[in-house]
């Protein structure tokens, strides 16, 4: 008013006189605040003008965290007017506050694990508490023990008398409960708790020095610490300038698009010569977000330095810790076993060993053990040596997890270290650091209960990992790169170039709630909520270069909302990218592949790196290439036995006819499928069973007689039964996948008596899993069988061939062209240089509970086909082996399901 009113009296020309002196002698009065307020009313400022003019004014600056303080401080030296300035004059808000707190000489402070300790006492003592704890259910106590050591801090406040006043009277006793008992246990143990300290300024304060607490908005208990100390001369509180209404948010359709954009903007600068420290990134949701940006940008090459680290619990040296107690809490589950047992971040001695026992025991379906008691482990494996190495390490973990103490924690560790870890453990691996990190926290915890006077606690490992889980680390970079900061530390940061994601509705919140733990119905201003998102957005828009803020409406864990402040102030801008035009690197590789027109995109490092490796190598035209070429003469050698003859199996044969090159991969590489999953339903495992119980069956029973049906259910029953508790014990694979089992299975496998009556009527079992084999220079046939049955006993010269499928057969009749040989051969099998004739070869369907016969008699014309197409098959396969063509037959019907699919270089193999 004034201003105004000082203009409206003075002449145009005196007025500009005025304006004139005014401004000149702004430029020298730095100190004024008058002139600090003119300034900052006349011109627009950004985050370098901002804090340069406090550096101007001689000011100790006091920034929000300490990384912007440094940070400033290197941006001064190189921009400001005096290019130098003493470390001294920018510190971080804690740093600050902690002038004014009271020191304690002969008293400790209170931390996470001391309160943790004090809660445990509290409970252990029989705790007066009725509003937190509920009498009735003792076990949720220790659940409830980490929400009361986080209220511990807070306490103070919410016991003053207005908070009180408005509480339910049972909240109101527990809360006074907890102050008086935390206070008598402070006392008691000489420690004291950081945020009951009212701050003050010492008698010995230095009242020439002038300090500016900057971004003064953004710090949540900056204007409380400035009334608490009586706002003195020596403190300014300057609030973050007014933000810059051009920058506007970008809204992109999901994190992905957010993120991949992003990354694209940052590789054409880095194209374009701008340096890594130019650039600086932020993100909230960081425990979700940074690992694809991790690996995002690996896929750009782009190098980034994440500056705050993650989770002890999440590398891999820490993670063995979490795995232990995983294993335990799981009760030897096998998928926590194989986490454990596999995991290549730990240096085990033994790992084949690891292996062998996994494969085990999935081959037995173990799916789980147990703590006490019967384990499957034990009774079912089959293999002494792994059984009793298995309780060995079953009963390390055990001893483990349940130890009390420290030092007991410490050797029992140590023993387990010593028995199942090379001799070196972590030393001179990527983990080293971090391990040792986690024993110094094992002397952290044991430091507290010494302080405490705690001499044990149940199971004190699991309270090590809650202790673990809320601290972070972070690698030493040797590297430089991309800094990337979290939300909201990064608001106040300056850089060239500025990237801030996800900025949604939700993640962009910044709200201090010191007693959150109070009910919501209760007046708002009691719960001293301080927001300070406005203040954290006015940040984030200044600055010296280009800023780029933007958000996603979507990701995995569901739909997101766009934060208010730029919905309010119309600054929101919908990302369109053109679906016509490909501008993104990797998605031109994909173009190229699908079209073969190379787009007009600039390929990144990595594809350059990735093309140059692959010219030597996948794309080079090589002679060894046995999808596409013949294999060498000393390679066919290495195909025979040591008689000169290749061996073939029904099973081999087969898969010959699918595709010679798996065949190759198979019995030239020896290369096996290995299985680590145990699947719901093992098919395979169920299969054997039942192929144990007829074996089982007929073996008994040998000449079958249609009058006795009733009691041959009764016996396959009781097979059934006894088989199955071989292969499962006596509660495997699960209760329910048990039931299951014996619900679809058990009347089934009676089925085949009606079935045996129509065909085998008074035949005579004689053979069962027997293994033939016949020399047919230079092939040697083998084969399995799983049941022969004579037709005529006791002369055994007609017999029939029988195959037991859990599911339906591959053939279901003889045809031009047969997808599976395995009866032919059979036949081949028994008949060759043998007076025995082949009369039937059945395959038995338990699923469908009916035969299905290829033959039924010696001269079926089917006999004859079949015989017909394996002679000529045998021939053709011959001069195929001889002649080394053993290349890929590709197709969609048998790449789909080939193990060898990462070997073979062919078309269905790069889908």
């Amino acid at each position: 008013m004034a201003r105004a009113m000082l203009k409206a009296e003075f002449p145009a020309s005196l007025s500009f006189c005025i304006k004139f002196l005014l401004g000149f002698s702004m430029t020298y009065a730095h100190r004024t605040h008058k002139h600090d307020i003119l300034q900052r009313m006349s011109l627009p400022q950004t985050k370098r003008s901002y804090v340069h003019q406090a550096f101007d004014q001689g000011l100790i600056c006091v920034f929000p965290t300490e990384v912007a303080a440094r940070s400033y401080l290197v941006d001064y030296a190189l921009h400001g007017k005096n290019h130098a300035i003493l470390a001294e004059r920018a510190i971080s808000y804690d740093t600050f506050r902690g002038y004014f707190l009271p020191h304690h000489e002969t008293m400790a402070p209170a931390n996470s694990l001391t309160r943790q300790l004090f809660i445990h006492q509290l409970l252990e003592s029989g705790s007066l508490l009725r509003y937190f704890l509920n009498p009735t259910y003792p076990e949720m106590n220790n659940r409830v023990k980490g929400y009361l050591a986080k209220l511990l801090p807070s306490l103070r406040d919410a016991c003053e008398e207005e908070v009180l006043s408005n509480l339910d009277s049972a909240m109101q006793t527990d809360l006074l409960v907890l102050y008086g008992q935390y206070q008598q246990f402070l006392d008691e143990h000489q420690l004291f708790e950081p945020r009951y300290e009212r701050p003050s300024i010492p008698g010995d304060w230095d009242n020439s020095k002038a300090y500016c607490i900057l971004f003064s908005d953004t710090s949540p208990e900056a204007a409380s610490l400035y009334d608490q100390l009586g706002r003195p001369s020596f403190m300014e509180l300057r609030p973050s300038p007014e933000e810059d209404s051009s920058v506007f948010l970008e809204v992109f359709p999901n994190h992905l698009v957010e993120i991949k954009q992003t990354l694209k903007r940052v590789r054409e600068l880095l194209d374009a010569g701008v340096e890594t420290h130019q650039i600086v990134i932020g993100s909230t949701a960081a425990e979700i977000l940074m690992d694809v940006l991790r690996e995002e940008a690996m896929l750009y090459g782009i190098p980034l330095t994440i500056r705050e680290g993650k989770s002890v619990l999440a590398y891999s040296s820490g993670r063995f810790f979490s795995l232990l107690q995983e294993v335990y809490d799981e009760q030897f589950s096998l998928e926590s076993l194989k986490s454990l047992l596999l995991d290549p971040g730990i240096p085990w001695a033994e790992g084949e060993k690891h292996r062998r026992f996994i494969k085990r025991a999935v081959g037995q379906s173990v799916m789980h053990g147990s703590l006490y008691g019967e384990d499957q482990y034990s009774s079912l494996l089959g293999d002494g040596v792994l059984q009793r190495w298995y309780e060995g390490l079953k009963q390390s973990i055990i001893a483990i997890v349940q130890a009390e103490d420290i030092e007991d924690l410490r050797r029992k560790i140590n023993h387990f270290q010593d028995t199942y870890f090379i001799p070196t453990q972590w030393v001179d691996t990527p983990g080293e650091d971090v391990y040792a990190f986690c024993l110094d926290a094992m002397a952290q915890v044991k430091d507290a209960m010494e302080k405490t006077g705690i001499t044990s606690y149940p199971r004190i490992f699991s309270f090590l990992l809650s202790f673990l889980q809320n601290k972070r680390y972070v690698f030493q970079q040797k590297n430089e790169g991309i800094a990337v900061y979290r939300w909201p530390q990064v608001s106040a940061l300056s850089a060239d170039y500025l990237f801030i994601l996800a900025l949604d509705q939700e993640g962009s919140r910044c709200i201090e709630r010191p007693l959150e733990f109070l009910p919501q119905q209760i007046e708002k201003a009691l719960h001293r909520e301080v927001d300070t998102t406005d203040a954290q957005f006015r940040c984030a828009t200044l600055g010296e270069g280009k800023r780029f803020l933007s958000c996603h409406m979507r990701r995995y864990e569901g739909e997101l909302m766009v934060p208010s402040h730029f919905l309010q102030h119309n600054r929101l801008t919908m990302y369109e990218g053109d679906p016509n035009v490909i501008t993104d690197p990797l998605a031109a590789e994909l173009f190229l592949y699908k079209h073969a027109v190379l787009p007009d995109v600039k390929a990144t490092a990595s594809q350059k790196n990735w093309f140059l490796a692959a010219k030597k190598t996948v794309l080079s035209e090589r002679a060894d290439d046995y999808t596409r070429h013949t294999i060498k003469p000393d390679l066919i050698a290495r195909l025979k036995d040591e008689q000169g003859r290749f061996h073939f199996s029904p099973t081999g044969i087969d898969q010959f006819d699918h595709c010679p090159y798996a065949w190759l991969a198979r019995y030239l590489y020896g290369l096996t499928t290995e299985e680590y999953e145990v699947q719901p339903v093992d098919h395979q495992r169920i299969g054997m069973f039942l192929h144990s119980v007829y074996q089982r069956f007929f073996s008994e029973i040998r000449d079958y007689d249609p009058k006795q049906i009733e009691m041959y259910q009764e016996r396959l029953y009781a097979l059934f039964d006894e088989c199955l508790v071989s292969y499962y014990g006596q509660r495997g694979p699960s209760p329910s996948m048990r039931s299951w089992i014996i619900a679809s299975y058990k009347e089934k496998v009676a089925s085949i008596l009606d079935c045996e009556a129509a065909l085998f009527a008074h035949g005579r079992s004689i053979a069962f899993e027997v293994k033939y084999e016949v020399a047919q220079y230079p092939l040697l046939i083998n084969g399995r069988i799983d049941r022969v049955v004579s037709l005529n006993p006791p002369g055994n010269t007609r017999l029939a061939v029988i195959d037991y499928k859990k599911g339906v057969p591959e053939v279901k009749r003889a045809s031009e062209h047969l997808e599976s040989f395995q009866l032919p051969i059979y036949r081949f099998l028994l008949t060759h240089d043998s007076d025995v004739s082949v009369a039937n070869a059945s395959y038995y369907s338990v699923k469908d509970e009916k035969y299905y016969t290829l033959w039924a008699h010696e001269d079926d014309p089917s006999a004859l086909l079949c015989e017909e197409q394996l002679q000529q098959r045998l021939e053709s396969l011959l001069d195929a082996v001889q002649g080394g063509h053993l290349m890929a037959t590709p197709s969609k019907k048998h790449c789909g399901t080939c193990p060898y699919r990462s070997l073979c270089r062919r078309r269905y193999a790069t889908l």
